[in-house]
């Protein structure tokens, strides 16, 4: 697919995933609208796409950097205003804003459940919401970030989580029925990606977003973690962008949650 004089939105596109995606659409000429909650942040992901837009030597699309945040319906709405004042409209949504912080049973909060549902399951129905007229002009798609946990049940915690996943995963589906047949949706679905964050977060033996995530802290974590997955490494975050690239540009496909979890979805630990 030419990506040429297209515009892309990724939502929690200041890092990690978001990050990596974003540069794998410039590379193809698109424009993109990266948006996140702090402004320090999404200036630093600007000046570094366009970095590496200089060191390939290529640069046809641009690239901006939007504050807002998709758990609130004004934040999504924002989002894609952003989009659409910038670059007059829109051809790919990627709803990716999240974490995965989650708590065990007896010490789950009500504002640890309402912030995670909130920010995946509300923040991608409303994004999507507010996208779909710009989306329907253009004929463009939408690639949801689901996981592996919307798929399967995980051990030590991860009940706000699995339900705001599991939510997004079937969303997907119907949201692929509702805006059918001028826009697609399709879902992307990893495992443990080798971020920053999670890095920190093994380091620091806080992996699911509470202390005893099943996983020691440090270096030896990390070979933990990659010891329960069958094919003996973390997903790096430009292999996530490479399918999501690959959702966007499969005209024949909607309604697909497509994993890229290095097989955590068919293996238990």
């Amino acid at each position: 697919m030419e990506w040429d004089g297209r515009v892309v939105l990724i939502t929690g596109g200041s890092r990690g995933i978001g990050l990596a995606t974003a540069d794998r659409f410039l590379s193809a000429g698109a424009s993109v609208v990266v948006t996140g909650r702090g402004e320090a942040s999404l200036a630093g992901a600007v000046a570094r796409l366009e970095d590496a837009q200089q060191v390939r030597g290529q640069v046809r699309g641009q690239v901006r950097g939007a504050v807002a945040d998709v758990s609130s319906v004004a934040g999504c709405r924002a989002a894609v205003a952003a989009a659409t004042a910038a670059f007059g409209r829109l051809d790919l949504l990627f709803t990716n804003a999240g974490g995965y912080e989650s708590a065990p049973l007896a010490e789950m909060t009500e504002k640890l459940w309402d912030d995670t549902i909130d920010c995946h399951l509300k923040g991608t129905f409303f994004t999507v919401q507010a996208a779909a007229p710009a989306l329907r002009e253009t004929g463009g798609c939408v690639v949801t970030m689901a996981s592996d946990a919307g798929l399967l049940g995980m051990r030590g915690g991860w009940a706000a989580y699995c339900a705001a996943m599991g939510g997004v995963v079937n969303l997907t589906r119907q949201l692929a029925l509702d805006l059918a047949p001028r826009v697609r949706v399709n879902a992307v679905a990893p495992g443990p990606v080798s971020t920053e964050k999670l890095h920190a977060d093994l380091a620091a033996d806080s992996y699911g977003g509470f202390q005893g995530g099943g996983f020691e802290g440090g270096g030896d974590a990390v070979a933990a973690l990659t010891g329960t997955l069958p094919i003996g490494r973390l997903v790096e975050p430009g292999e996530i962008a490479r399918a999501v690239y690959f959702l966007a540009g499969m005209s024949s496909m909607t309604g697909t949650v497509l994993s890229v979890d290095g097989g955590t979805s068919i293996a238990l630990p």
